[in-house]
């Protein structure tokens, strides 16, 4: 794996202009990573930072829900990191699992099989904390976001049996102040408590040094949401 120095290589970001998506993007960019910030819109003032820094940042145009996703992916250089922190709510259960779970993981498949050519990778996937609790209100986001969990779950050991270079890391952030949680707040009809963090450094490097899991335990986040 290419080290954290002066170039240490591509990263894709998927979701690059959410909350999460912004802070991994901001991380790379202060690592030195070139990055390719993939999103349906384009990530707000990080351009221009990462100009006047001299970091390097390409916007890819990015929407899972498109059939053209696969063809423009086919056009930007191969990554040695990927980060994907796509994760819709919507009332529309098909279309949650179409894009949290069928397009996800079509996505990552994607990304590990090009990784895979070269001998390198990681990957690393956001998931939402609660995913698999099944709280009031939830059953279905729950239901596609532990599927995601499960398929990583097994894919993270896949690789590791295959010990083809590559890892991928389950990465269980803090709550904090996105449209995602806005709306599943909304959804539990309750204020849910924020823990809004400076950077995502801590989680990006967990990723790049391979751990299986990154971030909060995933029973403790779980635990937090019921007593709050």
């Amino acid at each position: 794996m290419p080290s954290m120095s002066e170039n240490p290589g591509i990263a894709w970001v998927s979701g690059a202009s959410g909350y999460w998506g912004r802070k991994t993007v901001m991380s790379l960019l202060r690592l030195n990573w070139q990055v390719i910030a993939l999103s349906r819109q384009e990530p707000q003032d990080l351009p221009q930072w990462a100009m006047a820094q001299q970091k390097s940042l390409f916007w890819q145009p990015f929407d899972l829900e498109s059939e053209e996703w696969p063809a423009l992916l086919s056009e930007v250089p191969t990554p040695q990191a990927v980060f994907h922190c796509v994760g819709i709510y919507d009332e529309d259960f098909e279309r949650m699992l179409r894009v949290n779970v069928v397009q996800s993981t079509r996505f990552l498949q994607e990304a590990y099989t090009r990784m895979e050519n070269q001998g390198v990778g990681r990957l690393g996937v956001y998931v939402e904390q609660n995913g698999r609790l099944g709280l009031p209100g939830l059953g279905a986001f729950s239901a596609s976001q532990g599927a995601l969990w499960t398929w990583c779950e097994a894919q993270a050991r896949t690789l590791k049996q295959q010990k083809s270079g590559l890892s991928l890391s389950l990465v269980f952030p803090q709550r904090a102040p996105s449209h995602l949680q806005a709306q599943l707040a909304k959804r539990l009809d309750r204020k849910v408590k924020l823990n809004p963090p400076e950077t995502a450094d801590d989680l990006v490097v967990g990723v790049l040094q391979g751990k299986k899991r990154v971030g909060r335990k995933p029973w403790l986040a779980g635990l937090s949401t019921l007593l709050t």
